[in-house]
């Protein structure tokens, strides 16, 4: 009888941990296109630019004011605006802007215009499963979408 009910429960539960995993892809995607609208927001309302600087090797943003450095900012002060870390199992795979190639790797940029942005971007998650969804950044101030793949 014991065998049955640890076996009932192995089978309710096992399934769902599969579904655990995507959940946790689908939520850092969200987490991260509304970092990008915040930061989109901020840059019209405060007409001034605003930047997503993206480590895809640790899994990791942070939004603020475009620093001297390409790669750097001066960090928002607002919760919104904080630096965001990818959940374990998520990473950050591909950041491609406008025509250039797709980074893989390293540090990418997305500076967010107050006049809007004049090309398209796209942030690719991906987890140990192989799923993956993409933040998608359309120009000229559009809300930033999420793509499950």
């Amino acid at each position: 009888m014991t065998l049955a009910v640890i076996a009932l429960g192995a089978t309710l539960v096992l399934p769902r941990l599969g579904d655990a995993r995507g959940l946790a892809l689908a939520a850092a995607a969200r987490r991260l296109a509304d970092t990008v609208a915040y930061g989109r927001d901020r840059a019209i309302l405060g007409g001034r630019p605003m930047r997503l600087v993206l480590d895809l090797d640790r899994g990791r943003w942070e939004l603020g004011t475009p620093g001297r450095d390409p790669a750097t900012v001066v960090p928002d002060a607002s919760p919104t605006g904080r630096g965001g870390v990818l959940p374990a199992g998520v990473r950050l795979a591909a950041v491609t802007a406008g025509g250039t190639p797709a980074a893989s790797g390293g540090i990418a940029a997305l500076d967010l215009e107050p006049d809007g942005d004049a090309l398209p971007a796209r942030i690719d998650l991906a987890d140990g499963s192989g799923r993956r969804a993409g933040v998608v950044v359309p120009p000229a101030g559009g809300r930033p979408r999420v793509e499950a793949e």
